[in-house]
């Protein structure tokens, strides 16, 4: 099994393509629906106005087709004063796995029973995740809504959506998934909501087009995610 995964990878490194990953993701994919429900029941412990979506579940409002397989949240609030609340309400701890590098956010990572799926959420404080100087306010601000019952669904505008897009990307050398978050941005075509003359377009642009190193980068990202998902199953047994 590694070695024909490792042969798949190693064989896309010759292509000019962005890097699609294998899917090695636990879980259903969730539609919609399940994000305003997860997203109502926590509100109902942080209050509505202080949750907001980023990651593919951000994503989604843009580009329908877009399937998460678990929820981001930034949060404005301190997740260890609301353990109580969140059992309360069905959220069960579980451990985070793999290094953040780039982020200096807080994660907390949870698990909610939604009739008979088991969602992965993640909540993540606003400081770090940006700018050291970013706050919580200025991303809610440039925020989008939807409706629900009666309740607004918040989730981050284009160009942030890009920019932690784009930082999520560098991160892949450490928990793999090849080029997902610039092919994801790519597909939702986010970058049209961009103003072309802002830096970040820029950047993310280039990143659509990647030179050898680049792409080394992203295969290597994908075999020792292989690697380490093969640790794991033979630790586990």
């Amino acid at each position: 099994m590694i070695k024909r995964t490792l042969q798949i990878i190693l064989s896309k490194l010759a292509d000019d393509e962005l890097l699609e990953p294998v899917n090695y993701e636990k879980g259903e994919y969730l539609s919609q629906d399940d994000i305003n429900k997860c997203y109502s029941i926590a509100s109902s412990v942080f209050g509505s106005s202080n949750l907001l979506l980023i990651g593919g579940a951000a994503l989604q409002n843009y580009y329908p087709l877009h399937k998460p397989k678990d929820i981001d949240v930034i949060i404005n609030g301190n997740v260890e004063d609301k353990k109580d609340l969140l059992y309360n309400k069905g959220f069960r701890g579980i451990k985070n796995e793999g290094p953040r590098p780039f982020f200096n956010a807080d994660i907390h990572a949870y698990c909610l029973e939604l009739g008979e799926k088991k969602i992965r959420i993640e909540f993540y404080s606003s400081k770090g995740m940006l700018d050291n100087e970013e706050s919580f306010d200025n991303l809610k601000r440039r925020a989008l809504k939807r409706e629900y019952n009666g309740e607004s669904i918040y989730f981050v505008d284009p160009l942030n959506l890009c920019r932690l897009k784009y930082n999520a990307w560098r991160n892949r050398l450490m928990n793999g998934r090849c080029d997902k978050d610039i092919i994801d941005l790519k597909k939702a075509d986010l970058l049209g909501y961009v103003d072309k003359n802002n830096q970040y377009y820029q950047k993310i642009a280039k990143a659509y087009h990647q030179g050898i190193i680049g792409r080394f980068k992203s295969v290597l990202s994908d075999a020792v995610h292989v690697l380490h998902q093969e640790y794991l199953k033979r630790h586990s047994s």
